[in-house]
C-alpha cells in the first residue's frame, strides 16, 4: 500500500471499464479486455463541483483530477493476500459528487488490520450520470450500470490482488449505500457480492418520469446556448448543474435515478423490497443527527413552529409522540434543532428500523448500529458522513476535516478500533463483533441496535421503537 502510515502491499487505481463510443460522454461503460485492465492509472475523478458537505469533511474530493472518463476502481491489499475477504466500497455525495480515490479511503486499518482487500468505485455522477440527450428513465440510471461494470471487475479479477471472489461485501455511504441497496435488489448483480453493509442509507424514493423529466428540461434550457447537454463544455454542464441544486434544495434530491426497469417504484417500501435482496446478511448504520449535516448552514429563521409543525404532522403516523419523544432529547430545542430530529427520524431511523424489521423477515440475518459520537463543531451533533473518518481511521487523512476538530485522540482511537472491529467481523464472515464477541443477529421481536456512543459499544432498544414514519 501507499499513502499516510500504509505499509508494504499493493495500492493500485485500475480502469474497470470505457465509453462503448469514444468521445460520447452519455455512452455505456463497457467492460475493459483482459490486457486493458491491468495497467495502473493516475486517479482521476468524474467531473464535479465542491461537495455541499465540505464544511463538515473537507475538501479532498477536489484535490483528485478530473475526466469525464474515470471509468475507475482503486484497489488496497496488504503483502502476501491470498483469498481475503473483499469490501467493496461506493462513496456517496448526494449522486452529484465524490470519488474512490479521495485520500480519505486510504485505510490501513481495515487492509491490514482485518486483512481485507479494499476496492473502492468511481461511477459517473451529476448531469452526467443521470441524463442525457433523449434524457429518459434508463438514462438517469446509468451510474448503476457503472457500477454493475465495476463488480463485475471485481468478482472476475480480485483474486490476482489476494481477494475471495466468493467472500466479497458491498459496502456504501449515503448516495453509495442508496446504489448499493438498489444492486442488491437487481437480479443483474446477483452472484456478485454476498453481503450489504449500509452507511447513512437515506429513505429517498427514486425519482418519477415527470420529475426526472422536469429536471432534464430545466437543465437543457440552462444549457441551450451552450451546446446543449450533448456539446457543452463540462464547466458548462456544472454551472447549470449547481442552478439546478439550488433549484431543488429543500424539495428533494436535485438528480437521482429514477423508477423504472431494476430500480423499482417500490425499492423504498421495504415491506415490498426486503424480500428481493439477494444477499445473505445486512448491515446497518445510521448516525443520531444525520440531518444536522444538511440543516446546519440555514438560519433559524428559516424553521418557524408552524413548519416544523406541518413537517411533523405530515410525516408521522402519532405526531403527538414523535413530538415528545423529541421534547425528551432535546428540551426547550429551536425549531431548526427540532427539524434536525424530525428529519433525522423520518429518512434514516426509523427508515433503518423499517428495513431492518423487513429484511429480517425474509430471512436475512441483519445487524443494526448508531454511532452518536459528537462533533464539537457548533450545531452538528452526530452528522451524516460523522462515522467515516473512525470506519477508515486513519485521523490524518482527514485532517482538515472541521467537523474533527478538537475529538480527543483517544476517543477517536478507541471509536475506531470498536467500529472497525463491528465492521471487519461482517466482512470476514457475516458476524459482527464487540469486544471480542460475537453479536446476535436483529431480531423483530426484541428489538436491539448496537450504539457507538464513545469508547466503547453497547446494545439498546431503540428509544424510538414506539414511532412511526409515514410513507
Amino acid at each position: 500500500m501507499t499513502g499516510p502510515g500504509a505499509g508494504p502491499g499493493v495500492d493500485r487505481v485500475v480502469r474497470y471499464a470505457r465509453p462503448a463510443e469514444p468521445g460520447d460522454r452519455f455512452a455505456e461503460a463497457v467492460a475493459v479486455g483482459p490486457a486493458d485492465g491491468l495497467p495502473p492509472e493516475s486517479p482521476r475523478a468524474f467531473p464535479q463541483v465542491p461537495g455541499s458537505l465540505n464544511a463538515l469533511l473537507g475538501g479532498a474530493n477536489g484535490e483528485v483530477p478530473q475526466s469525464e472518463t474515470a471509468f475507475q476502481l482503486r484497489v488496497q491489499a496488504p503483502a502476501g493476500a491470498q483469498d481475503l475477504p473483499v469490501v467493496v466500497f461506493v462513496p456517496g455525495g448526494g449522486f452529484l459528487s465524490g470519488t474512490a480515490h479521495a485520500r480519505w479511503f486510504t485505510s490501513p486499518a481495515l487492509v491490514q488490520g482485518g486483512p481485507v482487500v479494499l476496492v473502492t468505485v468511481n461511477y459517473r455522477i451529476g448531469a452526467l450520470g443521470h441524463l442525457g440527450p433523449q434524457g429518459g428513465v434508463a438514462a438517469s440510471q446509468r451510474p448503476l450500470r457503472d457500477l454493475l461494470q465495476a463488480l463485475r471487475w471485481v468478482h472476475d479479477r480480485i483474486a490476482a490482488y489476494g481477494g475471495d471472489p466468493g467472500n466479497i461485501t458491498l459496502a456504501g455511504d449515503s448516495a453509495g449505500a442508496w446504489y448499493g441497496f438498489a444492486l442488491a435488489t437487481d437480479p443483474a448483480a446477483a452472484g456478485l457480492f454476498r453481503r450489504l453493509a449500509l452507511i447513512s442509507l437515506p429513505w429517498e424514493p427514486p425519482l418519477t418520469a415527470a420529475a426526472l423529466r422536469e429536471r432534464r428540461d430545466l437543465l437543457g434550457g440552462a444549457l441551450a446556448e451552450a451546446g446543449g447537454l450533448t456539446g457543452a463544455p463540462v464547466e458548462a454542464v456544472l454551472g447549470a448543474q449547481t442552478g439546478l441544486a439550488r433549484a431543488y434544495a429543500g424539495r428533494g434530491m436535485a438528480l437521482m435515478p429514477a423508477a423504472g426497469g431494476p430500480v423499482t417504484e417500490d425499492l423504498h417500501d421495504y415491506d415490498r423490497s426486503a424480500p428481493r435482496l439477494h444477499v445473505e446478511s445486512l448491515l446497518l448504520l445510521s448516525t443520531s443527527e444525520e440531518a444536522a449535516a444538511f440543516l446546519r448552514a440555514a438560519p433559524d429563521s428559516a424553521f418557524p413552529p408552524q413548519a416544523v409543525d406541518a413537517f411533523l404532522e405530515s410525516r408521522f403516523e402519532d405526531p403527538a409522540a414523535t413530538a415528545a419523544w423529541i421534547d425528551h432529547k432535546r428540551p426547550d430545542g429551536t425549531g431548526k434543532e427540532r427539524m434536525v430530529e424530525l428529519m433525522t427520524l423520518h429518512q434514516f431511523r426509523l427508515a433503518h428500523l423499517e428495513l431492518a424489521r423487513a429484511a429480517a423477515r425474509a430471512g436475512i440475518d441483519v445487524h443494526l448500529a448508531g454511532f452518536s459520537v459528537q462533533s464539537p463543531l457548533p450545531g452538528a451533533g452526530s452528522p451524516h458522513c460523522m462515522p467515516l473518518p473512525f470506519l477508515f481511521g486513519d485521523r490524518r487523512a482527514w485532517a482538515d476535516a472541521p467537523m474533527l476538530d478538537g475529538v480527543a485522540p483517544e476517543t477517536f482511537e478507541a471509536t475506531a478500533a470498536a467500529l472497525q472491529e463491528w465492521f471487519l467481523g461482517f466482512a470476514r464472515d457475516g458476524r459482527p463483533r464487540a469486544a471480542g464477541a460475537e453479536l446476535a443477529a436483529f431480531d423483530p421481536l426484541s428489538p436491539r441496535r448496537l450504539e457507538f456512543s464513545g469508547p466503547s459499544a453497547a446494545l439498546e432498544v431503540p428509544s424510538e421503537l414506539h414511532l412511526a414514519a409515514r410513507r
